[in-house]
């Protein structure tokens, strides 16, 4: 499993590649650092059109006819560099080895923000 970015429209000459897999094994204890430095948890970030989820749900054996799914979500690029600038800062990260992630997610992120493009992650599984 792995948390990729996914922008809302293509920057020209942006590699948005990441691996996202370290991200996910570590998203509980990111995400509880995140609260302690008061800045919104990664995992706060995941959103998905309802038409993705309806289809993974019946891949899964599940129907999802009665089930009112969310609108897909795209949040500002500058409040996701917050969250992983204030998560790179703290020496935690670093031995969590999701520092490599989060220096993807800033370099993805910032060129978002200077583009005015919206962003969310999705699960890769």
């Amino acid at each position: 499993m792995a948390y990729f970015i996914v922008l809302e429209r293509k920057i020209a000459g942006l590699d948005t590649n990441m691996d996202g897999k370290t991200l996910s094994r570590h998203i509980e204890s990111l995400d509880a650092e995140a609260r302690q430095l008061g800045v919104r948890p990664l995992s706060e970030f995941f959103s998905i059109a309802p038409e993705q989820a309806s289809e993974f749900m019946r891949g899964e054996g599940v129907d999802a006819g009665d089930i009112d799914l969310p609108p897909l979500q795209q949040f500002a690029a500058q409040e996701g560099l917050t969250t992983v600038r204030e998560l790179l800062s703290h020496t935690q990260v670093h031995t969590g080895h999701a520092a490599e992630d989060l220096r993807e997610c800033e370099r993805i992120l910032s060129a978002a923000a200077q583009h005015g493009v919206g962003w969310h992650f999705e699960i890769a599984i």
